[in-house]
């Protein structure tokens, strides 16, 4: 599970655009905010929990049918290969699948030797294909409102004479995808698109929270602007600490807060990171809790806007696990918004793994669903149980009950 970094001018660490290792795979947000938006468009294609799993031909599209705590209910059902031998070669891994808000394609970000390309699956035609195509970048977010299924992405290089240009060459900032028609729009973030560190939009598409750097012990600046890119306002810079370099941007359901992390700006890929949190104008920056840090693994808000759950190491003292992505132990974490107070929800004595990862609210709030496993074997892929717990507060007992049996050969789960 060790993860290569991704292909950028500065060759910075983790930092969520270039955090890259197979850990941080095991998302299931993105399909949970996916659902509820799409109960509001009547539209509800979200019965099944998509994977990519690891076999003869390589990495392969699976699903399996959703159970009420959005466990897998069954054993997953293979659809279709992703192709080009994708898989067939250790370092190859999957940075993160995710499904769109309108539930009809899935995001596949796939990581090769020689770069980093995005794979769209058509849930629909059960087609799979590379959007955007002959350019290799970083999928970052879907954009919630509009279409349902457009993306926030990041360009780092063209493939041959087809690939997709900025006016008459390639000049990118910020692009804004159609996974249905591969047409992109390109938003000017006044620096090379290299200098992107992250970006999300708020719940109703209508604003982008963005961060950019210079380089490696550079710090970072953040940034707001419009959908279109207008109204572009600077609204923080890090620089001159340890943890100066901001990312991984969440905004609460309700949109009043936006949560993210200060990463460790140094060569030292994995240690802590800091959890904070800002209001909806970018004020009022106040630290909650240490979260494990260049794994990529994002703050979760609850459904009622109320809490966030994350990841918190708890192998902290353990050096190894500061440079190898494989040595990390991990629980999950919760902070309660109103009182600053956080607990964790689960042990590993409890479940028996390493690994406590992929937190999933139910809709009440009330209780969290996630995955347990060891570090992924690189040939065959990884074994995770799903587990469900209730949140409750600090002064509760840590109590988990396991949902489903062992699951073969999983990659990756959006």
């Amino acid at each position: 599970m060790r993860r290569r970094q991704r292909p950028t001018l500065l060759g910075l660490l983790t930092v969520l655009v270039l955090i890259t290792g197979t850990i941080a795979i095991f998302s299931l947000q993105s399909g949970q905010q996916a659902h509820s938006q799409a109960k509001v468009r009547g539209y509800s294609p979200f019965s099944y929990i998509y994977y990519t799993l690891k076999d003869t031909q390589g990495f392969v599209i699976a699903r399996a049918r959703k159970g009420a705590n959005g466990q897998p209910v069954g054993t997953p059902e293979t659809l279709v290969p992703l192709g080009n031998e994708f898989g067939l070669v250790d370092s190859d891994s999957v940075a993160t699948i995710q499904l769109s808000p309108d539930g009809k394609y899935v995001a596949i970000d796939g990581i090769r030797d020689h770069g980093e390309q995005l794979w769209i699956y058509d849930t629909q035609n059960m087609t799979v294909s590379f959007v955007p195509a002959h350019v290799m970048g970083n999928f970052l977010h879907w954009l919630p409102g509009g279409n349902g299924h457009s993306f926030l992405y990041r360009p780092m290089l063209p493939l041959g004479p087809d690939a997709l240009m900025d006016g008459n060459g390639w000049n990118p900032g910020l692009w804004i995808v159609d996974a249905a028609t591969n047409a992109h729009t390109n938003i000017d973030i006044q620096v090379p698109s290299a200098y992107l560190i992250d970006a999300a939009a708020s719940p109703d598409g209508v604003r982008i929270i963005y961060s950019t750097t210079a380089g490696l012990g550079a710090g970072s600046d953040v940034w707001f602007m419009n959908r279109d890119g207008s109204g572009r306002t600077h609204i923080l810079r890090s620089a001159g600490d340890a943890r100066s370099v901001l990312g991984m941007f969440t905004w609460s359901p309700d949109g009043s807060h936006i949560a993210y992390e200060r990463l460790s700006d140094s060569a030292t890929p994995f240690l802590n990171a800091g959890l904070w949190v800002m209001d909806s104008q970018g004020g009022h920056s106040q630290y909650l809790v240490d979260t494990d840090g260049g794994h990529g693994f994002m703050p979760v808000w609850s459904p009622d806007s109320r809490k966030i759950a994350f990841i918190a190491r708890t192998n902290i003292g353990d050096r190894s696990a500061d440079l190898e992505a494989q040595a990390l132990q991990c629980t999950i974490g919760v902070v309660d918004m109103q009182s600053r107070q956080s607990w964790h929800i689960v042990s590993g004595q409890q479940t028996g793994t390493l690994l406590n990862i992929n937190p999933t609210w139910t809709p009440d709030s009330s209780s969290i669903t996630f995955t347990a496993l060891n570090p992924i074997n690189r040939v065959l892929g990884g074994s995770p149980r799903y587990w469900s717990a209730r949140v409750g507060n600090p002064s509760m007992r840590p109590a988990a009950i396991q949902l489903t049996p062992a699951m073969s050969h999983v990659v990756a789960v959006g």
